[in-house]
């Protein structure tokens, strides 16, 4: 602990300050500070400032312990959070054993001793405004008529301990991850499990990292993966081992189960040649179905298949094929089965006339990696973040902005080029509503996001125009402007 000389030692920029001796703070939540600092005289009030989350009231408390002059908080303005309850809990309840808020569960700093969060519910008032008639002038009488009072201790300050987490908050289900090849997705899956895997225990004495539904996208599945990164678990060797096992139709007596087994013989029938018969008749067909999953030794078996359903349907040319995997190990297993996958996918193309071969979808419900795995996954969270920096097409298309007689103008267009809408509005929000549900890419969605600012910056006169990176065909020359 050290005295502070510099006032906000929290979010300065943030904070509107005024008399450094006043006895009073505002917290207004949501609602405009700027509008509070017309309303009333500087000289009234320590600092006006929000409150949009409960985590922020660690940043509340530590500017109050830093200036223990203030004795108020007066409370004004609309939440659209919890804060505001956060902020009653904790001064009615206080905390609990682990600092978190009796009645809400926020998280208060454990670098902030319990004494000091004792002195400020002790020592601070809370002035709650909010709501009443005839606010303005409420507000200005409440400030007057408080009591001068001194501090309540010495100005103190602690250190701030970076948080650690084993898992950022997320979907908990239904993740997309969408790449060109069977290695950029490992990668990008492996970042995503490690990042926003929930950690729980197994079966097999060892911690997992957990994510529920996961759907990978490979757009060009090949059953060779290519030169592999040093810390992969396995080599090509193994790999092209792995493929051909995958497709022996003889059951083999070291395992419960094989998977060419059950799609060619198992049952007595080649599921394969089915479903390859069944294109071949109909590539609209929706019962092009392999079905590895035997509900009377599978339910109790201690070791029954991972992949349970394979489909496949000729759309537009092309053959796409879906997998639906229940128990997925995403850093051992994930690449020898989808280099699998695409083995299957060719071999059924093989067969088809005029069809080549489309994405391969692969749906992991349980995308888990083991913690024995954990250090050679930080490796993959590098590859995945390098894949991040590449320009990667967004599938719905891009957008062309300009802006005529004051109205913002958004043309789409396909990821080959053609114009297939155009969206007109004199509202910057407006715009955003029309255009979100045409950007999939979460770098093109931020993207376009700058691109609009930039078109309402130029809201002064001549025409502006300006094209997102997703621009293809007569535009791309300028994809990266």
């Amino acid at each position: 602990m050290s005295k502070q000389d510099h006032w906000p030692v929290e979010y300065a920029d943030q904070l509107i300050v005024g008399n450094p001796t006043s006895n009073v703070a505002v917290c207004c939540f949501w609602s405009s500070k700027d509008r509070l600092k017309r309303m009333l005289d500087p000289e009234h009030y320590v600092a006006i400032g929000n409150l949009y989350s409960r985590a922020g009231i660690n940043s509340m408390l530590r500017n109050i312990l830093a200036k223990p002059t203030i004795r108020y908080l007066v409370l004004t303005g609309k939440s659209l959070t919890d804060s505001d309850k956060a902020l009653l809990n904790f001064f009615e309840h206080g905390v609990d054993d682990q600092w978190r808020i009796i009645g809400n569960g926020g998280q208060i700093d454990k670098d902030l001793p319990f004494k000091t969060l004792k002195d400020v519910r002790e020592n601070v008032e809370l002035v709650d405004l909010r709501g009443t008639r005839q606010f303005k002038e409420n507000l200005r009488k409440a400030v007057k008529r408080l009591d001068v009072l001194p501090p309540f201790a010495k100005p103190r300050t602690f250190p701030k301990t970076p948080p650690t987490v084993q898992t950022f908050p997320s979907e908990f289900l239904g993740f997309v991850v969408r790449r060109q090849t069977i290695l950029e997705a490992w990668c990008e899956i492996l970042g995503t499990v490690m990042t926003f895997g929930h950690v729980s225990p197994t079966d097999y004495g060892l911690e997992q990292k957990e994510v529920l539904s996961l759907l990978s996208v490979i757009e060009n599945p090949r059953p060779r993966l290519g030169k592999l990164p040093h810390w992969a678990p396995f080599n090509n060797k193994e790999i092209e081992t792995y493929v051909r096992g995958f497709f022996r139709k003889k059951k083999s007596d070291e395992v419960t189960y094989n998977y060419g087994n059950r799609m060619q013989s198992y049952w007595h029938v080649d599921q394969i040649e089915l479903l390859a018969n069944g294109l071949k008749k109909s590539g609209h067909s929706r019962r092009a179905v392999v079905s590895l999953w035997d509900p009377v030794q599978d339910a109790g078996s201690p070791h029954p298949p991972c992949i349970t359903t394979v489909q496949a349907v000729v759309r537009d040319g092309r053959l796409h094929l879906i997998a639906y995997i229940r128990s997925n190990d995403m850093f051992r297993a994930y690449p020898l089965n989808a280099a699998a996958l695409a083995g299957l996918q060719a071999r059924v193309a093989g067969q088809l006339e005029g069809v080549k071969i489309g994405p391969l979808t692969i749906l992991s419900f349980s995308a888990h990696v083991y913690s024995d795995c954990w250090d050679a996954c930080e490796q993959a969270m590098v590859e995945a973040a390098k894949l991040r920096k590449r320009f990667q097409q967004d599938p719905r298309g891009s957008f062309v902005f300009r802006l005529e007689n004051g109205e913002f103008i958004s043309d789409h267009y396909s990821p080959h080029g053609d114009l297939v809408q155009t969206f007109r509005t004199n509202k910057k929000e407006t715009l955003i509503g029309y255009i979100t549900p045409f950007a999939s890419v979460v770098q093109h969605g931020i993207y376009l996001g700058k691109e609009i600012n930039r078109l309402k910056s130029a809201c002064g006169g001549s025409l502006h125009q300006t094209k997102t990176r997703g621009s293809v065909s007569p535009m791309r020359k300028n994809q990266n402007e």
